[in-house]
């Protein structure tokens, strides 16, 4: 057969091999070329249903001009791979061509993408107007009308890509880029923004690639989608390392990228870490100022940072930091919850830890930062003037950033963060941070809401960093709040020991008021195990230390546990005349919510003991409304309980069903074994 052609034809190819094949047509004259030059579409796509649903909506809505979107997401989120497999499925409709440029990440000129695209179009180089507003307007003219789709990869400004929407209400224009692209709404453009795949979509496109081994170790299969971080792009390679090793598990897997240290680098391609060049390119297109705080932020130890934090780091005005941190999650190396604070993606924070710049100063900065803000929080949420050994008093200069409740909730946000800055000053062998940090903020919270093995595991780091300061007054004040967790736990025996422990470092120490409050702790331990005298015995000793020291806060505590054991013995008279004083005395510290409560409580019992239920229901339904007023619900069992019987007492069975019912609910939400106890009261009468 010839290379010869005789005739008319209305579309001819001539070549020795068809790799990719372009049609030209004659289009008013001019002779256009109809590019096909998307990429492949990927294999074993998963996911993504809600971004092509809106991708399919705009491209039937239609318009005035040609569809513009914008696909964003972190390194390895799947941007490319959701374009092209979309995209595949709509080619139909784009029969006068696809052009595809992949910029790579570089920010370049509107002209050099306009020769590019001009030349897709069927312009030969020589004949590209060397002016860029004259090649704009031949773009315009070869689009003008046609069914023609333009993919840009890996933009790095999008907005500079705008000028090139095709000029018809049939083109489309997709922007991809690692750059959230919000702000361009106002142009008309459509923004979609890929997140990590959920667990689900995640074992579908492991199972895409390693079969059904991935199904029969369910456990282990969720787990690797969490180490993998969601990204599609670490699913993929770890499921073609799965299926290339048929005999192995995928606990195997796991265990391998387990080890934070060595993940990035075992997801590689060829030799190349994927994951890991990809970060880095999209760091290394960063402003300095950009790159020099990511760096930074591999510093900090905990999950989360708010802006002020980060401004303690950088050394920068708050608002500087604020806006630094905006700027890095617009190229999605950030995430941002709803409250303000940001953190890593799990595979960049392993990034960002592997480039952080070594700044122990910096370091330095942001515990001192949390050691101070956690004094004030602790001041605004517990009395200012109850036992502190942190020595923190000096540092506090200006006035309280908090009132009661933003403190409990600042305390609450960043418990993981104040554990994670602990831990890291107790690896420093910052001493003193470390004490700070546990009786303080740590403290503060644990005494509102109770989180055991983590408190107790930061007092064990105090209690070491104060061996190492040789602070005998901090080390005996931390082995004491440990006693408190341990009773708490109904560890009796534990907590007598360590009790003990206390009281002699406390004695050696020669610090009375710690001492007093070591005596007082042991006495709750005699009080829990219904020790009465003793307890009181170890009461009344601390009660007098703190009467000699001036501390009416301390006494009023101290006769509070008093009345308690006193009617844990049956001496329920004397315990009221104990518990009225101890209420009396803290009416001088109005802000203590919590032990008016208790004492309360206390008086309830006393008062039912003596059957004068209807003094006990006044006291009871005080601490009921003092506790609803406050965030902590679980102190609502106790009262409510006892309010019961007391309204049975009286003949209110409807109350006291009523009130029960609620302490079921708490003890319940709180997964308590009390529950089961309030359950069958409840039972009894019904």
């Amino acid at each position: 057969m010839g290379n010869e052609n005789r005739g008319d034809v209305d579309k001819l190819v001539q070549a020795g091999s068809v790799g990719q094949v372009h049609f030209h047509e004659h289009h008013h004259g001019a002779e256009v070329l109809r590019a096909e030059q998307l990429p492949p579409p990927p294999a074993g796509f998963v996911d993504r249903e809600p971004e092509r649903a809106r991708l399919d909506e705009a491209l039937e809505r239609g318009g005035e001009r040609a569809l513009c979107v914008t696909i964003s997401g972190g390194s390895g989120t799947g941007k490319t791979a959701l374009a092209l497999h979309w995209l595949h499925g709509v080619r139909d409709r784009f029969p006068d061509g696809q052009v595809y440029v992949d910029l790579r990440g570089k920010s370049v000129s509107t002209g050099g993408v306009l020769s590019h695209c001009l030349r897709g179009l069927g312009m030969r180089g020589a004949d590209i107007p060397s002016s860029e507003d004259e090649a704009l307007a031949e773009y315009r003219s070869r689009t003008s009308g046609r069914k023609v789709a333009f993919v840009f990869d890996d933009v790095a400004q999008p907005r500079e890509l705008l000028p090139l929407l095709p000029a018809s209400d049939a083109g489309l224009m997709v922007l991809i880029t690692h750059r959230q692209s919000r702000d361009l709404v106002v142009d008309g453009v459509l923004p979609l923004e890929l997140r990590r795949l959920d667990v689900d979509a995640g074992i579908d496109l492991l199972r895409a690639g390693a079969g059904e081994r991935v199904a029969a170790e369910a456990d282990a299969a969720r787990r690797l989608v969490e180490l993998c971080g969601g990204l599609p792009i670490a699913l993929r390679i770890t499921a073609g390392r799965l299926a290339k090793r048929p005999r192995w598990t995928v606990a195997r897997v796991v265990a391998e990228l387990d080890d934070d240290r060595q993940r990035l680098d075992r997801f590689t391609e060829g030799g190349v870490p994927v994951v890991s060049e990809a970060l880095d390119r999209a760091v290394g297109e960063l402003p300095e100022a950009q790159e020099s705080l990511y760096r930074l932020l591999g510093v900090i130890p905990g999950p989360a940072f708010a802006a002020d934090a980060v401004a303690a780091l950088a050394q920068l005005p708050v608002a500087d930091a604020e806006e630094l941190l905006y700027e890095l999650h617009e190229a999605n190396l950030l995430e941002c919850n709803d409250q303000d604070e940001f953190r890593f993606h799990d595979l960049v924070r392993l990034h960002a830890t592997r480039l952080r710049t070594p700044d122990a100063e910096a370091l330095r900065r942001l515990v001192d930062w949390y050691r101070v803000r956690g004094a004030y929080a602790d001041r605004a949420v517990l009395e200012p003037q109850r036992l502190r050994v942190g020595q923190d008093d000096e540092l506090l200069t200006a006035e309280n950033p908090f009132d009661h409740d933003a403190a409990l909730r600042w305390l609450e946000q960043e418990r993981v963060n104040l554990l994670a800055v602990l831990d890291a000053a107790h690896r420093q062998e910052w001493n003193r941070a470390v004490i700070s940090l546990c009786d303080g903020p740590l403290w503060a919270l644990h005494n509102q809401h109770k989180h055991y093995s983590d408190t107790l595991a930061a007092l064990g780091s105090g209690v070491e960093a104060a061996r190492r300061e040789q602070d005998r007054v901090a080390e005996a004040r931390l082995r004491t709040l440990r006693v408190q967790l341990l009773l708490e736990l109904r560890e009796f025996t534990d907590a007598d020991e360590a009790a003990a422990g206390a009281r002699a470092i406390a004695e050696e120490s020669g610090h009375r008021r710690v001492l007093g409050s070591a005596l007082e702790f042991h006495g709750k331990v005699h009080l829990e195990q219904r020790a009465w005298s003793e307890a009181i015995s170890l009461f009344e000793q601390a009660r007098a230390i703190n009467v000699e020291l001036g501390k009416p806060r301390a006494v009023a505590l101290q006769e509070y546990l008093i009345g308690r054991a006193l009617t844990g013995r049956g001496d329920a008279a004397e315990a009221v005349r104990w518990l009225t004083s101890a209420s009396e005395r803290l009416r001088e510290f109005p802000r203590d919510r919590r032990t008016p409560g208790r004492i309360n409580v206390a008086l309830g019992r006393a008062h039912q003991q003596l059957g004068d239920h209807e003094a006990a229901i006044v006291a009871l339904r005080t601490a009921v409304d003092g506790v609803r007023a406050r965030t902590a619900s679980f102190d609502l069992a106790e009262p409510l309980e006892l309010l019961a019987e007391s309204l049975l007492g009286t003949g209110d069975a409807d109350g006291a069903r009523r009130c029960l019912r609620e302490a079921l609910d708490v003890l319940d939400d709180a997964r308590n074994t009390g529950a089961q106890r309030v359950r069958d009261r409840l039972a009894e009468i019904e």
